[in-house]
C-alpha cells in the first residue's frame, strides 16, 4: 500500500465555483453570466493586455525568477522596500509558503469560521491543527481569537474584508487586537479585497510593517481589482527577514512571465482601478436596494460581492439559477445552507440576476 498521510486523506479538497464552460456543455447553453468567483467583469485593463501580448514573444524563456522590475513598480507603489515583497502564484501560494515555513506537526492555527477555506486545509497539510472561533454578527471576533491563543498558536489568519461574509474589522480594534498578540505569532492579513473597500475605519495594516512591525505579513492580490485572476498572481508584505525566509521555500520560477508583465502594467492603469471600483460601489448599492425590495437579508459589503439569505434552500436555488444560465455560489460550505454569494457583475448582468430571483422566489411563495 502506497503511504498516504492519514492527515492529507481526510482533506476534503476546496470547491472553486462552477466554470462557464462547464455549465455550457451540460445545459447545452450559449449564453452564461458567471457572478460567483468574485472576478472582475470588466477583464483585464487594456494596458495589461497589450503588456501579456509583447510578453507572449518571450514565452520560450524562463521568467524572471525575481520579479525584479514588478517589485521595483509595486515598491514605488506602495512606498516599501521592494526587499519586503514576496510574489506568488496567486496570494493562495503565499499562504502555502507561510504554512510550509511556519507550520509543523503538532503547531496551531487561529482564524474564524466562515471564512477561507484554504487556511484549515493548508494547515492540515503540514500536520498542524486549525481552531475556527466563532464570528460575532458575522464578524471576526479578534477578541475571542486572542483569548485563544495557546503556545502552540504559530499563526493567525484575519482575511479583512472577510470572505464570504463581505465584513470587516476596523482599525481600532485590530489596533486593541495586536497588543494582545505575542511576537512570536506571525499574524497574517488577506487583503484580497483591500481595493473595494470604502469605510473611514478600515485599517492600514501596511503602516505596521514599514514602522517595523516583524510578526505581521498581508497579502494581497492582483485577480480580483486588477483582472488578472487568470494568470494566478499575488503578492506578500512583511520585514526583510520573514520575505527572505519564504524565498527559501519558494520554487525558483513560482511566477510566470506574462503575468509580470501584466501586472507590471496594470499597476500604471490607475483609471481602470477607478472605474474598477465605482462599478463595484454602485452595484453593491443596487443589490442592496432590490434585496431590501425582495425582503431579503443580507450583509453589508466591503468587498465585490454580497452575501444574502434568501429564507430558502440555497443549494435549490442555485441550480434553477444554473438552468437559466447563471452562475452564484451556494454556502453550504459555510455552514449557511440559504445564503447566496453574488458576485457584483456588470449593470446589466445585476439586473439579470434580480429579473431571476423574482421570478424563482415568486415560484415558491
Amino acid at each position: 500500500m502506497l503511504p498516504f498521510k492519514k492527515n492529507i486523506q481526510s482533506i476534503r479538497p476546496y470547491e472553486p465555483g462552477k466554470p462557464i464552460k462547464e455549465l455550457q456543455r451540460e445545459y447545452g447553453i450559449k449564453h452564461v453570466t458567471k457572478l460567483a468567483s468574485n472576478e472582475n467583469p470588466l477583464g483585464p485593463s487594456g494596458k495589461a493586455v497589450r503588456a501579456m501580448r509583447r510578453a507572449i514573444r518571450d514565452a520560450h524563456l524562463y521568467p524572471d525568477a525575481g520579479c525584479h522590475y514588478l517589485q521595483i513598480r509595486l515598491a514605488k507603489e506602495l512606498g516599501i522596500p521592494g526587499e519586503q515583497i514576496i510574489f506568488g502564484n496567486g496570494s493562495d501560494e503565499i499562504i502555502e509558503l507561510i504554512a510550509r515555513g511556519f507550520l509543523s506537526e503538532g503547531d496551531e492555527v487561529l482564524s474564524s469560521e466562515m471564512t477561507f477555506l484554504i487556511y484549515p486545509i493548508l494547515a492540515q497539510v503540514c500536520g498542524a491543527s486549525f481552531k475556527a472561533v466563532p464570528m460575532k454578527d458575522y464578524r471576526y471576533d479578534l477578541d475571542a481569537i486572542a483569548a485563544a491563543i495557546t503556545p502552540k498558536t504559530k499563526a493567525i489568519f484575519i482575511i479583512n474584508p472577510n470572505n464570504p461574509t463581505g465584513t470587516y474589522v476596523t482599525a481600532a480594534e485590530i489596533e486593541a487586537f495586536l497588543a494582545k498578540v505575542p511576537e512570536n505569532v506571525l499574524v497574517c492579513f488577506d487583503e484580497a479585497y483591500f481595493d473595494f473597500v470604502d469605510a473611514d475605519d478600515f485599517p492600514q495594516v501596511i503602516e505596521y510593517i514599514k514602522k517595523g512591525r516583524s510578526n505581521i505579513m498581508v497579502l494581497r492580490t492582483f485577480s480580483k481589482a486588477y483582472g488578472l485572476a487568470g494568470l494566478r498572481i499575488g503578492y506578500g508584505l512583511a520585514s526583510r527577514e520573514i520575505v527572505q525566509y519564504l524565498h527559501k521555500v519558494r520554487q525558483p520560477f513560482n511566477v510566470n512571465s506574462i503575468a509580470q508583465a501584466a501586472a507590471t502594467a496594470a499597476l500604471d492603469d490607475s483609471f481602470f482601478r477607478w472605474r474598477t471600483k465605482w462599478l463595484v460601489l454602485r452595484g453593491r448599492k443596487y443589490f442592496y436596494r432590490k434585496f431590501k425590495g425582495l425582503g431579503l437579508e443580507y450583509l453589508p459589503s466591503q468587498a465585490n460581492f454580497v452575501l444574502v439569505n434568501m429564507k430558502t434552500n440555497g443549494q435549490e436555488l442555485y441550480q434553477a439559477l444554473l438552468k437559466q444560465g447563471m452562475i452564484v455560489r451556494p454556502m453550504d460550505a459555510y455552514k449557511l445552507p440559504e445564503w447566496l454569494r453574488i458576485t457584483i457583475g456588470r449593470r446589466s448582468q445585476n439586473a439579470q440576476l434580480i429579473k431571476l430571483l423574482k421570478a424563482i422566489l415568486s415560484k415558491k411563495s
